[in-house]
Order: C-alpha cells, then structure tokens, then sequence
C-alpha cells in the first residue's frame, strides 16, 4: 500500500512559532509520520508550506511529486486561500485541475479530498485571521466532492478541532498542529480509510 499526501503546510508537518506568524517550523511528526505508523503503508509527504492551489499546481507540474504506484492520493490544501465556494477564482481551477492530474497520472489510485481543519478565530493567537478563507475552502471542498463524486475527509467536521481544544491541538499559533494535533489527524483519518475499506 502506497499513500500519497499533497497538501500545505499542514501536510508537510509545520508546528508553528509561538507568537510569531509567517516562519516554518517543519518537523518530522507530521500527519503523513503518524499515518505511516498506524497504516503500515508507505507514506510520501509533499506538502508544501504557503501553498495554495495554484502554487501546488505549479510544484506538482514541475515534476516534484512523484505518484508512480501510488493507492491513495489524499490533497489537503485551501488554509492559505484561493478557493470560493460562491465566486469563479483561478485557485477553484487549479484545485479542480490538480485533481485530473492525478487521476491521469495514477488512473487507479483512490483520489480522496480533505476539508481543511479548524483555525483559531482568537486575535490573541499569532495566526489568526484564517478563518474566513477557511471557511471558503471547506465549503468548496465539500462541493467539489460532491459533484466529482470523490470520496471526502472532513477534516472541518472532526469535533476534536475546535476552539476549546485549540491549547492542545494547536498551541503555538492556533493555525499549526503541534505533535498531538498531527496524530488525532492521523487517526482520524486513518479511520476513514479503514472504515471505507481503503487500507485494512
């Protein structure tokens, strides 16, 4: 079993900077880390900090992720904007496009789609100021499942990621995991993918 996981920032496994905004803070124990150990699959990581649809569109046209032999694409992206469940914008196309490409280069892959999480709406928290685009991007995710037909992670839904948990799950800025928000993330979507008989 091979997974591959395209996403930002929370994909590449950015823990935040307490206090600061904007300054990667990348380590290994990111989602994909914790799904590989409760998967046993292979699990490749190309998140992406910063990047949104069009800018991974632009990453993954470049060569940079590799899907040969891969059984699950999961994308996870839309907290860094672009996307608009109401308004036409560039970002909705370049999503929808980043999907037929990987339809067209792993034809027999399971393409799955992921709602971003929670973000913190506390002006106290370095990285707020999310919310509102991710709120966009959830809604657009769960639309685009819908009409594609493709199977969704509603991350968006998951009730661990809410603002009372917020100290736990995203201590440093509100916006980034830190170990045990990447692992309930794993976990959680872990249990899809063996509920829906994706992964035993």
């Amino acid at each position: 079993m091979k997974i591959c996981c395209l996403g930002d920032s929370l994909t590449e496994g950015d823990y935040g900077v307490f206090g600061k905004k904007g300054i990667a803070n990348v380590q290994k124990e990111s989602y994909p880390f914790f799904l590989k150990k409760l998967s046993g699959a292979e699990v490749k990581n190309f998140g992406k900090c910063g990047y949104t649809a069009t800018t991974y569109l632009e990453y993954y046209n470049s060569g940079a992720v590799d899907l040969t032999g891969t059984d699950i694409v999961l994308i996870l992206l839309g907290t860094n904007g672009g996307l608009d469940p109401v308004d036409h914008t560039p970002g909705n196309d370049d999503y929808l496009e980043l999907i037929r490409c990987c339809q067209k280069d792993a034809p027999l892959a399971s393409i799955i789609l992921c709602t971003p999480p929670h973000v913190t709406e506390n002006p106290q928290m370095s990285n707020c100021g999310y919310a509102s685009q991710v709120r966009n991007a959830v809604l657009f995710v769960r639309n685009a499942a819908r009409r594609l037909k493709l199977p969704l992670i509603d991350l968006a839904a998951c009730g661990l990621f809410t603002a009372e948990n917020e100290a736990v799950m995203q201590p440093n800025d509100g916006l980034h995991f830190g170990a045990e928000g990447y692992r309930t993330m794993a976990e959680y979507i872990f249990l899809f993918l063996k509920n829906n008989r994706f992964c035993q």
